[in-house]
């Protein structure tokens, strides 16, 4: 960030020398467009995302507060800057229809749905669902939930074979080391030939690599 910042006071440096006032601070408005627009967020990767490095963050409070949601969700709203809300959408897992199910276990399916979507954000004519996880490291507790997101991201993979025309995207934010080191498990799921179509419209992976998705394909020029 520093260099960069010595680089933006380097380049203003040029433009008043060499150019005549105005056009000078014409130039300069349009760096400091552009160097707003490709700010990135510093975010670790998700190997480097420990039971310790959790522990350590000013945002943890032990893990019984839905803090790694709310963390999560807040990133999600500084890389988009745009307000990500909570969602009542579920699939269900028979039918894969994309539904509100706010209490599915006061009926007799309540396990017929998958859980519900953490965040939810509309843009360029996308219906973006978000599911956000941070697992750190390894037991069997960690096992038994990454085996349920995985089963979660067949059902939205089989959702979008089933509803090719939907302006649906999905996209599974795994944080922490234990995601960072499945991470080869969901990619082949993303590989199978059934998907082919609709993994383009899944993403898998962590915080950092969503952040280079957003810029690369749903921010507005």
């Amino acid at each position: 960030m520093i260099i960069s910042y010595y680089i933006f006071l380097i380049a203003i440096s040029t433009f008043i020398i060499t150019m005549e006032p105005l056009r000078a601070a014409s130039e300069i408005q349009k760096i400091v467009r552009g160097v707003q627009q490709r700010q990135r967020l510093i975010i670790p990767s998700s190997s480097l995302q420990t039971k310790n490095w959790r522990k350590a963050q000013s945002w943890y409070r032990g893990g019984k507060h839905n803090e790694c949601e709310l963390y999560q969700r807040n990133i999600i709203e500084k890389i988009t800057n745009m307000t990500c809300s909570k969602s009542d959408k579920r699939l269900h897992i028979q039918t894969k229809i994309l539904a509100d199910k706010k209490y599915p276990m006061k009926e007799d399916d309540g396990f017929e749905w998958t859980e519900d979507f953490d965040g939810f954000i509309q843009n360029r004519g996308a219906d973006i669902y978000f599911n956000l996880k941070i697992i750190c490291d390894a037991g069997g507790a960690q096992t038994r939930s990454l085996r349920e997101v995985y089963h979660f991201i067949t059902t939205q993979l089989d959702h979008l074979v089933l509803f090719p025309s939907s302006s649906v995207h999905f996209v599974n934010i795994l944080d922490g080391n234990t995601c960072a080191n499945t991470m080869g498990k969901f990619n082949y799921l993303l590989s199978k030939p059934q998907y082919g179509f609709a993994k383009n419209r899944v993403f898998v992976g962590d915080m950092r690599e969503f952040q280079n998705l957003w810029f690369a394909n749903y921010k507005n020029k």
